[in-house]
């Protein structure tokens, strides 16, 4: 049976189908992409601006190098440090920040002022003035004992407000 269908087959391979109207010429095939003349310009004004926020965004990671410097100082520093050393340290870190920041008069000022006027863009329970007077008042003391609890408050403040700060 597949013996007798096969010279029909080839029979209708072989012969064209006639169409009408065999003068018109066919266009060659439209590609699919672009789908329009602008589109190039859409694609580079993505990529420009893709390039421009790399940028920017490779600005404020330099701008900020500082905050980084100032944390990775604090944390490698406070396990080995004595309390009056270690606050010291976190003042010296708030003030260089400020400096860093171009705000040279507010680092100037005396750590009460200081520490009150950064409190005022800081939220309740990180504020300077919750960890005692001992933050404000140690570098200016003899002896100062501190308990882990507020050493640890103490620098954790401190880092929220280095990681956190608008100055």
């Amino acid at each position: 049976m597949t013996a007798a269908l096969a010279p029909i087959q080839s029979q209708a391979q072989t012969q064209a189908i006639d169409l009408p109207h065999k003068a018109y010429l066919l266009p060659q095939s439209v590609p699919m992409w672009p789908p329009v003349w602008w589109a190039w310009l859409v694609v580079a004004a993505v990529a420009l601006i893709i390039i421009g926020l790399l940028i920017l965004w490779y600005q404020r990671h330099k701008k900020r190098t500082y905050r980084r410097e100032a944390l990775s100082n604090i944390r490698k520093a406070a396990d080995d440090l004595t309390d009056k050393e270690c606050i010291q340290l976190c003042h010296e870190m708030v003030r260089r920040c400020l400096i860093s920041e171009g705000k040279t008069e507010t680092a100037a000022l005396p750590s009460q002022a200081l520490f009150s006027i950064l409190d005022k863009s800081m939220q309740a329970k990180h504020q300077f003035a919750s960890l005692s007077s001992e933050f404000i008042d140690g570098p200016y003391r003899n002896q100062i004992e501190l308990s882990q609890e507020q050493r640890s408050t103490m620098i954790k403040n401190t880092c929220y407000w280095i990681r956190k700060h608008h100055a």
